[in-house]
């Protein structure tokens, strides 16, 4: 007996060690992370519009919007940089976004008709002077990054001529948009760096 209780003694302690051993040698990947509910606050107003915070990690506010008809869609974009994300109306064209780097308390302009981010970088839709471009920029720098595409042939339509981005990879993603006048699906691709 005394035999099986010292043969236990020693596993439950060869136990221990892995068990204090995987706490203390496995990286902390989540360092300075928190739940997104630390970060964002909104409150419902009873005259039907939203009032919302979003702070960086230490809980100084980064963006606040009061009174607005519509809450944001909150996606990471990164481990410290969110996409705040507000629709006003119908299709693409109507949307806005700020970013917000919770690590290095940083916020971007406002990007409008946003089609995606991905990385440091933001792809956008404009129409400029009677062209129609695709805008790919670093989030925080414009200075860092900026260039844009020019589309050919887009459709006569009304506001939403780039229905998408998808992004293939880290290093290219592909622009849908209407060209001619039938409003053919086209695609084109384009470099991030």
């Amino acid at each position: 007996m005394k035999g099986k209780k010292t043969i236990l003694s020693v596993v439950a302690g060869i136990l221990l060690i892995f068990a204090v051993a995987g706490c203390t040698d496995k990286p902390n990947d989540d360092k300075g992370r928190k739940d997104i509910t630390d970060l964002y606050t909104a409150v419902h107003n009873e005259d039907n519009t939203y009032s919302y915070t979003f702070t960086d990690l230490n809980g100084t506010v980064l963006f606040e919007e009061e009174k607005v008809a519509r809450e944001p869609r909150i996606n990471q974009i990164t481990a410290t940089v969110y996409e705040l994300k507000t629709q006003t109306g119908t299709g693409l064209s109507t949307n806005w976004a700020v970013y917000c780097d919770v690590e290095n308390s940083k916020v971007s302009e406002t990007f409008y008709y946003v089609l995606g981010a991905q990385g440091n970088y933001v792809v956008s839709a404009n129409y400029e002077d009677g062209k129609h471009f695709i805008t790919v920029q670093n989030i925080f720098d414009k200075s860092a990054y900026y260039k844009t595409y020019e589309l050919e042939n887009v459709s006569s339509v009304a506001a939403d001529f780039a229905l998408g981005c998808e992004f293939e990879n880290e290093s290219k993603a592909t622009i849908t948009y209407l060209a001619g006048e039938d409003y053919a699906e086209t695609k084109m691709t384009i470099t991030i760096p």
